[in-house]
């Protein structure tokens, strides 16, 4: 298996998350940080800290979709888990994941419980236990903000599979490729694991969530904390219909246009009201058409999953409170430095349920 860490002005966060690695009991066959280009010195640190940890650094900050790519040319082993900075991996975590990926060929992706990093009262809350999308196409990560009881302790096949602790399978992985890319550089950061999860299910490929793998995500975006970022703004309003043009189907867009057009108008709404210069996303899908309708011929040509299977992972539309979250997610933001930006990471508090 390759282990590799997209880094971007990570500071302590890094090391934790390497000591993490070097820790499992289910050894990596190689370690890799790909560095976009950061200014805080964390990357410089490796090594010495870590000689056994590959340095790649990447010419400028190439976005989470271009150091991912990188990560897939420069590893060889059959497994990629790929790592935000802020993930802090239990012992066991590589193996619970290899040991049902071994037993589940026809499964391309997978995930762990990924619980919230820094909550130090009462029960874990959880972060991610993969992806769900509705039939108005918004993707959130299932179980997100909610105690963990227990809920999510079993073994089930997903949608797909969040982006800060995915393993992928390196055969699905070639397979989805769109031309010389796995994951979509005109995407930079935000939706690009969607994106992917997407395409694999389009061709066949299952994806699973493993409780017994668990994982502690610091996750940047925390409502109360975030400071409004345009960048992020502008690539959600753009990357949400990048992902629809590439993939869904038009019978399945008219047929959910009842509640994929009220959702686009509110969201629209809230972007101008929120930060105006979002907008600029637009522009984006229309510089990106051309290709991006090129890409969509190649995806939809290689389609091997049924419509009524497909649409078996449409699931319902979401009430309103869960909307307003998501609403809420997209405009409280602060600024997470793994997330592609430039800021001086603050190490937070440790969780007493994560070991020292």
């Amino acid at each position: 298996m390759s282990v590799v860490v997209i880094n971007f002005n990570g500071g302590a966060l890094l090391a934790e998350c390497l000591e993490r690695v070097l820790a499992q009991t289910h050894a990596a066959a190689e370690i890799v940080v790909i560095d976009n280009q950061s200014t805080d010195g964390s990357a410089s640190t490796i090594p010495r800290q870590f000689p056994d940890v590959r340095l790649i650094e990447s010419a400028g900050n190439i976005g989470y979709a271009g150091a991912a790519n990188v990560a897939v040319r420069e590893t060889t082993s059959p497994y990629l888990l790929l790592l935000n900075p802020d993930v802090l991996l239990t012992p066991t975590f590589l193996a619970e994941l290899t040991r049902l990926a071994d037993a589940r060929p026809e499964a391309g992706s997978f995930t762990g419980k990924l619980l919230r990093r820094s909550h130090r009262a009462g029960p874990s809350i959880i972060d991610s236990t993969g992806h769900e999308m509705f039939r108005n196409r918004w993707a959130v990560n299932r179980g997100e903000d909610q105690e963990d009881r227990g809920q999510y302790d079993h073994v089930e096949e997903v949608f797909g599979v969040c982006g800060a602790a995915p393993l992928y399978r390196r055969e699905m992985l070639e397979d989805v490729r769109v031309r010389d890319e796995v994951f979509a550089e005109s995407f930079f950061l935000y939706l690009e694991d969607v994106d992917l999860d997407w395409r694999a299910r389009l061709r066949g490929w299952q994806a699973y969530y493993v409780p017994t793998a668990v994982a502690y995500h610091e996750r940047g975006f925390k409502a109360g904390y975030r400071a409004r970022d345009r960048a992020i703004l502008r690539h959600a309003v753009k990357n949400r219909y990048l992902m629809m043009l590439r993939n869904d189907s038009l019978a399945d867009l008219v047929f959910d246009a009842w509640t994929v057009v009220p959702t686009e108008l509110l969201r629209a709404v809230d972007f101008a009201l929120v930060s105006p210069r979002s907008l600029r996303g637009y522009l984006g899908i229309v510089r990106l058409l051309r290709q991006t309708l090129s890409e969509r011929r190649t995806i939809r040509q290689g389609v091997r999953t049924s419509r009524r299977e497909m649409r078996r992972w449409l699931g319902g539309v979401p009430d309103r409170r869960q909307l307003a979250g998501r609403l809420r997610w997209l405009f409280q933001t602060r600024r997470p430095p793994w997330d592609q930006r430039a800021a001086t990471p603050q190490r937070p508090e440790p969780s007493p349920s994560v070991g020292s």
